[in-house]
């Protein structure tokens, strides 16, 4: 029902719970629940919702959008302090664009902000006049900002929403938890503590999919998007004693812009944005003549369908009247050029841009990208992907690879390195409005083909890309036969392969073709468990057991499995034992502490086997978990007693990020041979 609703904004939301009385409020869920499947109609600016014969829900929108609880009436007898209005408003999306120029999630990892806020006028700007009646900041002659009392309030706010959604998992964290989690961030956003309440949303977007049962949620985002939430705060909660903290912890209500001047562009590729904000749109990188990357952002509220369409929308710079897609294969000549830190260009009003023409990547500047030695674009793009998504530089995350196609497994493309190295290629959006999986199918097909390959490093799956554009490996096409009007590459979200462009397939390309289509066009996760949460973090720990079978884990090994071969050292897959520290971390995320104080087949050995990898420090962090979330405070009866859960918490978000960093570290060591580092100039 999400999809037919209108969006509403987060007061309309936490209005409508905080009016139902304590004994509605543990009915919400369910009705929610129940009144998923009901039917919604639209007449103008009215979506009617009929619950039964006799009651229906209305809302009433403004420029697309509830925007206040007066918008949203039932026809019962209870209302507006009823369970009908509440529960259609839990199953709605929240509308945050009117509250900061939000950044949206990428693909997999990456993340893309709207155009320019200065050509816009959107709600960037009113969103900076919201805070107005805070208290001023201080800025302190180091440049670090001093927090205000409601900053701090504020904050102190959002970590016990946060740490309540920690402490009781997925499985009981309904719409009150929501709400209450929407309310704390909507007053973060208000005192300008930006990039907690930007943290919050997501999470609260994410906790929404899940309860929802949406196909594609998954459990390690929503631990991810946790994690920065609780950094984020736990850090602004450390302020010394004067209040001060870094001023990138608060973040900024929309990007700032500075002059770059003139600049010669050619482009390069593009790529669709998905966001767990509820954002969709497109990124498209360009080259200036030196070869530094920049990108163009169109990212607004939406879905897959959007991010499909913003492919064909008009570049908002200037004069020109090139889309986005028709960027790729063509150039621009931009004066008055205005950018972010992060290198994306603005659209301001002194922006003026004409059409000029491209570059194929076989030919300057674009092919030096490809010159780069890939242990040094390796390090480099590991390096990007650690760095928060507003901060980071265009590019600064993909590579740029000459592949050898080996064959297919299931959804995954095997490769090779120019160098000999395995890759394995995934799909970075599985949508069907996005063409990623039919193009990768294809390819896969084709084995023994060669080509370029733009991809994202995945950083929780070694030796892992997740590829967004492919071309010819040479200028003359070697057997390619692409479009004319493709440009000589294929942008994988939105252009669409077919056989008949790729050099012909030998014999064992055919007997793919042999696969019958039910097999081949069935989507990973068609039907989705009652809880999948817990059948995800069950099917991980069979996988673990497996692995440490076939690997002979018990050798005590430090990095696992690893293979000798003529080519030099390869690391084989990950360590089994930083993994069951993953599921640990994940298994509380879906069920809270209290999952964590029950055993989950071998839990008590976990700690054991991290030691035996020599993984001394994630063992010690595993057990601080584990006691913690087992600590409980107790009155003199012996009955649970109030616990704000903050040990617990600060125990997870330590578990988290040394997880988080090993796993990193893990996946860029299983790119390389173990000198890379002296290739790569550390």
């Amino acid at each position: 029902m999400s999809d037919s609703l209108p969006p509403i904004e987060t007061p309309v939301l936490v209005a409508a719970v905080d009016a139902l009385p304590a004994r509605l409020r543990k009915k919400l869920d369910d009705s929610a629940a129940k009144l998923a499947d009901r039917p919604v109609t639209r007449d103008g600016d009215r979506y009617v919702v009929a619950i039964d014969d006799a009651t229906t829900v209305t809302l009433t929108v403004t420029g697309g959008v509830v925007r206040s609880p007066e918008s949203v009436a039932c026809t019962c007898l209870l209302a507006p302090n009823c369970l009908h209005r509440a529960s259609i408003l839990s199953l709605a999306p929240v509308h945050d664009g009117d509250e900061v120029a939000a950044v949206a999630e990428e693909a997999g990892e990456a993340t893309a902000g709207p155009a320019d806020a200065d050509a816009s006028g959107s709600g960037a700007t009113r969103a900076g006049n919201q805070g107005e009646a805070a208290e001023v900041q201080a800025v302190p002659e180091d440049g670090a900002v001093v927090l205000t009392t409601q900053q701090i309030a504020a904050v102190n706010q959002l970590w016990r929403a946060s740490v309540a959604v920690l402490s009781d998992g997925v499985t009981g964290s309904g719409a009150v938890a929501r709400a209450a989690l929407l309310r704390a961030a909507h007053e973060a956003q208000a005192c300008k503590v930006y990039r907690a309440a930007a943290a919050a949303r997501v999470v609260a977007t994410l906790l929404q999919a899940a309860r929802a049962g949406d196909a594609h949620y998954r459990l390690a985002d929503l631990s991810q998007a946790l994690r920065e939430l609780l950094m984020v705060t736990h850090r602004l909660r450390r302020a010394t004693g004067d209040g001060a903290v870094a001023e990138g912890l608060l973040g900024a209500a929309r990007r700032q812009y500075h002059l770059e001047g003139s600049l010669r562009l050619y482009g390069l590729c593009t790529t669709a944005v998905l966001a767990g904000t509820g954002h969709a749109g497109v990124v498209t990188y360009a080259a200036d003549r030196g070869g530094r990357l920049w990108m163009i952002a169109d990212v607004m509220p939406g879905d897959a369908r959007r991010a499909a369409r913003a492919g064909g929308a008009t570049i908002a710079m200037g004069e020109t009247a090139l889309t986005h897609r028709g960027l790729t294969r063509a150039g621009l000549v931009v004066t008055g050029a205005t950018a972010a830190g992060s290198r994306q260009l603005g659209a301001g009003r002194g922006v003026k841009a004409v059409t000029a023409s491209g570059a194929a990547w076989h030919e300057e500047p674009l092919s030096g990208l490809w010159a780069e030695p890939v242990a040094a674009q390796v390090h480099r793009a590991f390096e990007g992907l650690a760095v928060p998504v507003a901060e980071r530089g265009a590019g600064s995350d993909l590579l740029f690879l000459r592949v050898t196609v080996l064959g297919t497994d299931g959804d995954a493309v095997l490769a090779r390195g120019a160098d000999g190295m395995p890759l394995v290629m995934r799909v970075a959006v599985d949508h069907p409005a996005l063409g990623y999986r039919e193009n990768l199918r294809i390819l896969g097909r084709a084995e023994g083909l060669e080509l370029l390959v733009i991809a994202r490093p995945d950083p929780g799956r070694p030796g892992t890309v997740l590829p967004i554009a492919v071309a010819p490996p040479s200028a003359d096409g070697d057997g390619w036969h692409l479009p004319a009007a493709g440009g000589g590459h294929v942008d994988l979200a939105f252009d669409r392969l077919h056989r008949s462009h790729l050099p012909q397939p030998g014999p064992a390309a055919d007997r793919h073709d042999e696969t019958p289509a039910e097999t081949q066009d069935e989507p990973e996760n068609r039907s989705e468990p009652e809880n999948r949460d817990e059948r995800e973090t069950r099917d991980k720990q069979k996988n673990l057991d497996e692995q440490e079978n076939r690997d002979g884990w018990e050798s005590n090994e430090p990095g696992g499995s690893v293979q000798e071969s003529d080519d030099g050292w390869r690391p084989v897959v990950s360590n089994p034992a930083l993994h069951r520290l993953a599921v640990q971390i994940e298994r509380a995320v879906s069920g809270g502490r209290v999952m964590l104080t029950f055993p989950n087949g071998r839990g008590s050995s976990d700690a054991g086997r991290m030691r035996n990898a020599r993984l001394e420090t994630g063992a010690a962090l595993l057990d601080g978990l584990v006691g913690a979330a087992a600590d409980r405070p107790r009155d003199a009866f012996g009955r649970l007693a109030a616990d704000d859960g903050t040990a617990f918490a600060q125990a997870w978000l330590a578990a988290a990020t040394y997880a988080d960093a090993a796993g990193r570290a893990l996946a860029e060591a299983s790119w390389l041979p173990a000198d890379s580092h002296l290739e790569a100039g550390h």
